[in-house]
C-alpha cells in the first residue's frame, strides 16, 4: 500500500517525455477565487500551447483541467492548496498542504519544487494499538488514518453465571502459541505494507505488553517509546495528533541537519556553487546532494548530453523550465538526495548548492584542472 502511493508520486516526479502542464492554486476557502486562478493557469497554458499544438490537440490535453472549473465539487471539496499534473496520458489533482502562490508552468516534465517541499516534510507512519484481546494495525499520514486489520485473540474462557467471559488483557501474551500466533500475524502485515518504504511505527497500550511485542517483531523502525499507555478507538483523535507532532518534529530536524551538512561543506570547500558545474556534474551522475530554493525560479534549457545550460530571463516556451526544478528531479532520479529550502536557509542565500562523492569531486577537480593546463598550453 505504501509502496503503490511512493509510485504515484514518481509517476510525476520520474515523468519527462512529451508535453507537461503544472498548476499550483493558492486556496483561501473561496471558490469564486479559486475558479478565477484555475482560469488565468489556463489561459497562460494555452498561450504556451498554442505554438506547438493543434485546436485538437491542444482541446484534448486541457479538457479534463477545464472540466474542473464546471464540477465545482472537486476543487471545493480540496482543504489544502492544489497540485494539478496533466500529460496527454495522465491526470493527477493532488492536495497540498504547505504554502504556495498559483504557478503555470508547460514544460518537458512537471514542475515539482512546491511538491518535493511537501514531501520532505510529509511521513506516512504504522500504528498498533492493544485494547483487551484486541491487537488492530492502522497506516496513518498526516491526513489520514486507516484501519489494515484487527486480530482477537481469547486466551481461555471463564463462565460467570452462565456467561462467557474473556480474561484480562494482562493474559493476552501467558499463552506461548498465541503470542506466537500476534508476532507472526503482525509481522506478515507490516512485511507486506512496507515493501519500498520503512515507515516510523508507533505503539499504544500496556506497557508490559509493548516491551514484549518490540522484542519479537522483525521490524525496527519503531519509536521508542509507546504515545500512549493505553488505547480505546475513541483516543485514537488525540493519539493521532501526538503521532504527527513527532514525525513534524524529526522531519524538521532532519532538513536542519541537512541545512547544517552544507553549511560545514561550504566552509571545507567540499560543495559546488556554480549552477553551470553543478549542471554538468548532475548529467554525469556525480551529485550526492543537492538543495535548491522554492523561492526563485531560473528559466531555462538543460543540454541532456554535456550538462550546459542555456538561461533565459523569463519562460520563454513550452521547453522552458526552472533549471532547479529539473536539476532537482535529476538527482532525485539518480537516487540521491534533494532539499527544498528558503533562500535565507542556505549558505550565502545562494539559489543552489551540491555536494559530490568524493571520489567523483576528485575526479571533477583533475578534470577541470586539466582543462585550465591545455587552455594556458594553448595560449
Amino acid at each position: 500500500m505504501i509502496s503503490k502511493k511512493r509510485n504515484s508520486y514518481n509517476r510525476i516526479l520520474e515523468s519527462n517525455d512529451g508535453i507537461h502542464l503544472t498548476i499550483y492554486l493558492e486556496n483561501r476557502e473561496n471558490l469564486k477565487d479559486l475558479r478565477s486562478q484555475l482560469e488565468e493557469s489556463l489561459n497562460e497554458a494555452r498561450e504556451y500551447l498554442s505554438p506547438v499544438l493543434s485546436t485538437e490537440d491542444k482541446k484534448n490535453l486541457l479538457s479534463p483541467v477545464e472540466a474542473l472549473l464546471k464540477e465545482n465539487r472537486i476543487i471545493r471539496n480540496i482543504n489544502g492548496n492544489i497540485g494539478i499534473f496533466r500529460t496527454n496520458d495522465f491526470f493527477r489533482i493532488l492536495n497540498i498542504p504547505i504554502p504556495l502562490e498559483r504557478q503555470c508552468h508547460v514544460a518537458n516534465s512537471f514542475h515539482v519544487k512546491p511538491l518535493l517541499r511537501w514531501l520532505q516534510g510529509h511521513q506516512d507512519f504504522l500504528f498498533i494499538g492493544i485494547q483487551n484481546n484486541f491487537v488492530s494495525l492502522y497506516l496513518g499520514s498526516e491526513r489520514s488514518l486507516k484501519m489494515i486489520d484487527s486480530i482477537f485473540f481469547l486466551k481461555s474462557q471463564k463462565m460467570r453465571e452462565g456467561s462467557v467471559v474473556a480474561e484480562s488483557a494482562e493474559t493476552l501474551y501467558s499463552s506461548p502459541l498465541i503470542a506466537a500466533e500476534i508476532f507472526s500475524w503482525l509481522n506478515d502485515k507490516i512485511s507486506e505494507l512496507t515493501i519500498a518504504d520503512r515507515p516510523k511505527l508507533f505503539v499504544a497500550g500496556d506497557p508490559s505488553l509493548i516491551s514484549d511485542l518490540k522484542r519479537h517483531l522483525n521490524y525496527r523502525n519503531i519509536f521508542s517509546k509507546p504515545v500512549a499507555h493505553s488505547f480505546k478507538k475513541e483516543d485514537l483523535g488525540l493519539i493521532c495528533q501526538s503521532i504527527r507532532e513527532v514525525l513534524r518534529t524529526e522531519s524538521q530536524k532532519a532538513i536542519e541537519k541537512s541545512l547544517l551538512e552544507f553549511r560545514f561543506a561550504e566552509e571545507e570547500n567540499r560543495v559546488k556553487k556554480n549552477i553551470f558545474q553543478i549542471s554538468k556534474a548532475v548529467i554525469q551522475g556525480k551529485v550526492r546532494k543537492l538543495i535548491v530554493t522554492d523561492e526563485l525560479n531560473i528559466f531555462g534549457k538543460i543540454d541532456l548530453k554535456s550538462g550546459g545550460l542555456a538561461i533565459h530571463p523569463i519562460d520563454l516556451d513550452h521547453e522552458d523550465d526552472c533549471i532547479l526544478d529539473d536539476l532537482a528531479q535529476m538527482v532525485l532520479n539518480q537516487g540521491g538526495e534533494v532539499v527544498v529550502a528558503k533562500r535565507d536557509e542556505i549558505p550565502k542565500g545562494r539559489p543552489v548548492l551540491a555536494i559530490l562523492d568524493e571520489s567523483c569531486e576528485i575526479e571533477m577537480e583533475l578534470h577541470e584542472r586539466s582543462g585550465e593546463f591545455l587552455r594556458e598550453k594553448t595560449l
